[in-house]
């Protein structure tokens, strides 16, 4: 591939003549089918859409840092470069729909809509927002925010540190984790789904196939799971000082203990296909039909 260093627009302020330059960028590469995007950023932000064409088209906005690119058929590396620590660069990049991204920020939001690639988005200190994807999908930040929406055929992992997590719309194995946020999880749809948190609330709504392992625990905040359609499950539910609200009525199987307050115990749901695990250390755990009133809002 063709190394290109974009500088298309340098203003130096000449009263201070070791001020950091500006750069202004617009390339545009054709490339094949298949071809990635790989971008690594520091600060700024950095958003990516998609169109019809066969071209990548790279547009950026630098205060100060050094912008790089590296792009031929089979794909766009995209690199900013700080100069003495300092520099933001705003990226807005438009790629072929389908195109698989990785991105890779330390203190820059992450919006990427509309591409419905693979996608591997990462910032430590910004917000990560996705909006379609197809294959494999791996979001995190860590102390930002994170969004997923519109993700179908692969497993999706989700997680923030200390933000939100959201996913929507999940065809497919799911995992989502955060230590001192909210997990919301809505109309998701799999056979294999992993919810964690720490001191935040978990919210999930879909169907339990009779197939599927789903788990979901958190420490300190109220675990809360609607079922769209039949509910045939193993359940196991294990809280120290929470309640237990189920909209099915249950047996409890022999052997286990506890009587719906402080303790453990496991039943049956219908044919108990599915393998169904409900954890809150000190929060209220709800077993919900999915066209129950929402009584734990």
């Amino acid at each position: 591939m063709n190394r290109i260093i974009a500088v298309l627009a340098i203003a130096v302020t000449t009263a201070a003549p070791r001020a950091l330059v500006a750069q202004s960028v617009d390339s545009t590469f054709a490339v094949h089918s298949g071809a990635r995007l790989e971008l690594q950023s520091v600060s700024g932000s950095v958003r990516i859409r998609a169109w019809s064409r066969s071209q990548i088209r790279v547009q950026a906005e630098s205060d100060g840092a050094r912008v790089d690119l590296d792009g031929g058929p089979d794909g766009v590396s995209v690199r900013a470069i700080p100069r003495r620590g300092d520099g933001d660069v705003d990226f807005t990049i438009t790629v072929p729909v389908g195109t698989p991204l990785e991105i890779h920020a330390i203190s820059a939001d992450v919006d990427a809509g509309q591409v419905c690639g693979s996608a591997r988005l990462g910032s430590i200190s910004g917000g990560v927002t996705l909006v379609c994807a197809a294959g494999d999908v791996e979001v995190e930040s860590v102390s930002g925010d994170v969004s997923a929406t519109d993700i179908r055929n692969g497993h999706t992992e989700i997680s923030s540190t200390s933000g939100d997590v959201q996913v929507r719309q999940v065809q497919g194995s799911l995992s989502a984790r955060s230590v001192s946020g909210d997990v919301s999880l809505d109309r998701v749809d799999g056979d294999d789904v992993g919810v964690e948190t720490v001191s935040g609330d978990i919210g999930f709504s879909g169907p339990i196939h009779s197939s599927g392992r789903y788990r979901f625990r958190s420490h300190s905040g109220d675990v809360t799971v609607r079922v769209d359609g039949d509910l045939n499950a193993s359940v196991t539910v294990s809280t120290f000082s929470g309640d237990f609200e189920p909209d099915w009525p249950i047996t409890i199987n022999p052997g286990t203990r506890g009587r719906m307050h402080g303790q453990d115990w496991e039943f049956t749901v219908g044919n108990g296909g599915a393998r169904l695990t409900l954890e809150s250390f000190s929060g209220t755990i709800y077993l919900r039909r999915g066209s129950s009133p929402r009584r734990e809002d």
